[in-house]
């Protein structure tokens, strides 16, 4: 079932699906070692450079026309510049779940970009269909341990620690890596 694209305010930041006019953008930040390392995936990881913005496009799009993901650019409202992405991919309406995921140009590191951003895709994803929501229940992500600000924007999101998954995460270079798992469990309805 496809999902239909929506635009969502965070503070002071911007959602909307990605477009093609964000490639150069999306290409950029693709060439960040710290995206590459713990947000791309492998496949995106190991692409040529000059594929990966396409490459990642590409796939947002077909989340939201398979309905399995809903991918977001966070934009700076003055502006206009990607600050980062944030999203809900493996969405399955039943059981009501689905994965997190989120990054940060470098530029907007630290400055709670990505817990602004998580937090508003987290609240439309659990709030029920009838209001315009996904009505999920289980939203869960999971980081390397070893990417501590990772593990602060889901806290500050609302995503509890639930445990330690060993040999979880594997980075491009082959290096395996213990991971956080982390729930938020949407209020009772």
């Amino acid at each position: 079932m496809k999902l239909e694209p929506l635009h969502l305010t965070a503070g002071h930041y911007y959602l909307r699906p990605p477009e093609q006019a964000d490639q150069e953008a999306i290409g950029e930040a693709l060439r960040d070692a710290d995206i590459l390392r713990w947000n791309a995936g492998l496949k995106m990881a190991l692409a040529p450079e000059a594929e990966r913005a396409a490459m990642w496009l590409r796939l947002r799009a077909h989340g939201w026309t398979a309905g399995t993901a809903a991918y977001f650019v966070v934009l700076d409202v003055t502006g206009g510049e990607l600050l980062g992405t944030v999203g809900i991919r493996d969405i399955d309406r039943l059981p009501q779940q689905g994965l997190s995921s989120y990054w940060t140009v470098p530029a907007a590191r630290g400055r709670g970009v990505a817990a602004a951003a998580l937090e508003t895709v987290s609240a439309w994803a659990q709030a029920p269909v009838d209001f315009g929501g996904l009505g999920l229940i289980r939203l869960s992500l999971d980081h390397a341990l070893a990417n501590q600000a990772s593990c602060r924007v889901a806290e500050k999101s609302g995503y509890a620690f639930e445990g330690v998954m060993r040999s979880s995460f594997l980075d491009p270079d082959g290096v395996r890596h213990d991971s956080h798992l982390h729930a938020r469990i949407a209020p009772a309805r």
